[in-house]
Formats: C-alpha cells, structure tokens, sequence
C-alpha cells in the first residue's frame, strides 16, 4: 500500500480534497484478483475510474465485494449450471442420440469431387480429428463412388473444424421442408422479455451425435491420405442437416421447452433459481435423449450472457466488449480481400450503427471487381469512423408493451442515402430508448457530415408494436 503519495482533488464548486493513492485487490472478470491502484480519502471510501472497472468488481480491507457497472449482487452463493452431473469435461465429446438412424434425401446423380490442396496448418489437426471420430464410429472406412472434397475451417479460438465441401452434393440432392429457427425473431423475443438472469447450452457437435441409415451413408463419402470414409453420423456442411438436427432437438425439448437455434440454447427468467431449475430441466432431457454437454459449454445463471455472439442483460442487445476490442484493433486493410473482411466483422452489428450504409460506402467501392484496390483519404476516414461508431455503439432493447408505450419511426434523407430508426417511449423520457438503426446508401457528390448525422429526426409515424 502507497500511503505517502497525495493528490488534490478539485471539485466543480471550488472546493478541494486530498486524496490518498493505495494499493487495492481488485477482480475484472470476478475470479482472478490483482492488485491495482487507486485513490481513496476521508470523504469516500474510493474513487475509480468508471470506464476501467464497467463490469468489474472492487474488493476492500475488510473483504466486502462492490460491483461497478452492474447490479451489486452477491453471486458467490448461486447455484451454477455447470456443476450438474453428467456434463462432460472432454473437449472431443460426443452423444449419440436414441432416435430411429435417419433416412435422409439421396442424390438424384453421383458426385465425385477431388480433394483440392489444403491448409498446411490444417493437416495434423484435421488428421487427428478423423482418427478420433473413427475411434467414436462418427466416420467409418468406406469405398463410395462419391467423394467430396475436405474443407477445413478455422475457427475464431484457433482450433480447426473438420468440415466436407458438400456444394456439389446439395445440388443434386432433393429439397426438404426446413424449420430452422430465424435468428433476428429469437433475438425479438429475447428483447421483448427484459429477464433478469441468463443461461446457455450448448449441445455437443449436435449433428454428430445423430445416427444415418447405413443406405444414405455412401453420398458423403470423403478421402484423406489416400483413404476414403463416409459419415455414420449427419455431417456438416450438407444443407439438410440443420433442419434435421432442429427438428430432433425441438422433439426431445417437447417443443416450446426453451428457444434454440440448432444446438444453442437458451433460458431465462426473473430470479437465478427460477433460471437454474429451467436449465437443470433442460440438460437432464437432453442427456436422458443422449445427447453429450461439455461442462465448459454450459454458462449461467448470470445477469448478463453471450449468446450466438450477443451479450444480452436485462433484454438488451449489447456488442461483447472482446468484439469491440478486436474491431478497433484492426488495422487499414492492404487488399479487397481485407476489406471483404473487416466488412463481414462489422456487417452483423449494423442494427446498432446509425447510418451504417452511408459510413461505409467509401469501403464498398474499393471491393468491387471492376475496380482496383485503392485506400485513400475517404477509404481511410470511413473506416476510423466506423470503428468510432462500433466503440460507442448504443445498446438495443429491449421490447416494451403497453398502453403507454409509444413506437416511434423517425426517419431521414439525404444525397447519399436513407436512414430510419425504431425507438419506444414511455412518459418520462425524452428520446426513449432504440431498437434499431437501418440504411440504404445510394452513390452521391457529397458525404453526409458528422453534424448532419447527429441532427434530430422528425417522427414518420408512432404505431403499435405485436405483443407476444
């Protein structure tokens, strides 16, 4: 502890305050605790920088816990989803569910595709990964007239995800009725509960754990090394999967059990308790079914939670902070191809940016294939500008009902494009709060200025949102 270091403290109405700069253990993330300075004195127990602990914790001398930037609740005593039996702790897990094997559309003509050259750094993770899921009966040895190239894919935590190019495949193959659920409606009725506590599952490689009939196997048929296998189990890549995975998970939840997306699943409700006995109902009908959870994939309760990339709290739609860091830690693209994806990282959050067409027009134009790869001053601005934009992006949410509540449509247009929001009001507040933020952008003479963007809309037209 650093007692002998003062600091004057000027307040606003003249007055002054020496303050006293100390050492203090102090948590970011509500596990690890590290020693940090701060400046403490004789009229607050302590002062810190809000920006620097937003959704961290404080602990002082006497052991108490202060949380800052979310409600101060004592989370040590909550129940966690996690520590249920039966969760399992190996990486490579994977179920088998007890179902019928699926009979599956065949293809209407044979496919046989080369397998193309492959990531050098793919080659012993995916080497490894094929082994495993043969000793698992996922894949078997087989001799096929099909064959599809193997398509590696990196994943964002650097592993690799052993997938098959199936577009050959699925163009020959026959249609079937999809139910996959739409991701934008899940996220509306996220936003429209406004829960308290959070919790995730997430079943383990879900489509691996779901057998095929032994006659729809040969059509998926891949070669590694010179040996050709075929999936025991739905693969990933071919274009039924999903709807059959959906499908069979939505059968063993007794459909309405809890909102998923494929193997992703979520609960909520106003009180932790309510939250872990939901997701402990939940997990106890997903192993009984045989699927496999991996214990590092279950996540709540909480009163703030990721899911499919979103951080939700109190039904409000938020861009993770780990998202934001990395955005604006982008460096200026040197090639289309950079450009493509700095474009793609930032695209899926375009609801939270108000004028989000309009910014990154400049970058849409250096894509292009008629045009060649030039980054000058306007390329540049826009893309400072959006990351700006993302940094201090507005949460959305969440979905209000009643009869005070007002929807409001406002709207604007200029020479490069269109913009309008979704806002809800209730009596009391000025603006209210968003709901979303979109924009077409047409090619003009002029940018549309920071002054032009930040002016008030007039309202288009208040309405009544659907409840549910």
């Amino acid at each position: 502890m650093w007692g002998q270091n003062l600091f004057p403290l000027l307040g606003v109405t003249g007055g002054s305050q020496e303050l006293t700069l100390l050492e203090a253990e102090v948590s970011l993330t509500a596990k690890e605790w590290q020693k940090h300075p701060i400046v403490t004195g004789s009229g607050a127990l302590c002062i810190l920088g809000i920006d620097f602990f937003w959704n961290g914790y404080y602990k002082d001398s006497k052991g108490l816990r202060w949380a800052f930037g979310i409600a101060a609740v004592e989370a040590e005593g909550i129940k966690k989803l996690n520590g249920l039996p039966g969760l399992s702790e190996n990486p490579s897990a994977v179920g088998l569910l007890k179902v019928e094997e699926q009979r599956v559309p065949v293809a209407t003509s044979t496919v046989h595709r080369r397998q193309y050259r492959t990531n050098r750094d793919a080659v012993i993770p995916i080497h490894n990964m094929i082994c495993e899921l043969e000793s698992q009966g996922v894949v078997s040895k087989t001799h096929s007239p099909f064959n599809s190239p193997i398509w590696p894919v990196h994943k964002s935590d650097r592993e690799w995800r052993l997938t098959v190019d199936y577009r050959a495949l699925n163009e020959v193959t026959p249609p079937l009725s999809t139910s996959v659920p739409d991701m934008l409606e899940l996220q509306y009725e996220l936003e429209s509960k406004a829960a308290k506590w959070y919790a995730t599952i997430d079943i383990a490689n879900a489509f691996f754990s779901i057998p095929l009939a032994a006659e729809c196997r040969p059509q998926f048929a891949f070669t590694w090394r010179g040996v050709q296998y075929t999936w025991n189990r739905l693969p990933q890549g071919w274009k039924h999967s999903p709807t059959i995975c959906h499908g069979l998970i939505q059968a063993a939840l007794e459909k309405g059990e809890a909102p998923e997306h494929l193997q992703y699943i979520i609960v909520w409700g106003n009180t932790a308790m309510e939250v872990f006995e939901k997701g402990e109902k939940i997990i106890h009908i997903l192993l009984k079914a045989g699927f496999a959870i991996k214990q590092s994939k279950v996540k709540g309760p909480a009163l703030e939670i990721q899911f499919l990339g979103v951080k939700w709290q109190d039904g409000r739609r938020q861009i993770p902070t780990e998202v934001i860091n990395k955005i604006t830690a982008m460096s200026p693209p040197t090639s289309k191809k950079e450009t493509q994806a700095f474009l793609g990282a930032i695209g899926f959050w375009r609801m939270h940016i108000p004028e989000y067409s309009q910014i990154v027009s400049p970058l849409y134009l250096v894509t292009r294939k008629k045009n060649d790869f030039h980054w000058g001053p306007e390329q540049q601005q826009a893309f400072a500008q959006i990351k700006q934009e993302i940094a201090h992006a507005v949460a959305l949410g969440p979905v209000r009902t009643g009869p005070d509540v007002k929807n409001v449509l406002y709207s604007a247009a200029g020479n490069n494009g269109l913009s309008w929001s979704l806002w809800q009001k209730v009596p009391g507040e000025t603006r209210g709060r968003p709901l979303g933020f979109w924009s077409q952008a047409t090619e003009g003479p002029k940018p549309i200025t920071p002054q032009q963007r930040r002016k008030s809309w007039p309202p288009m037209k208040e309405f009544k949102l659907p409840q549910r």
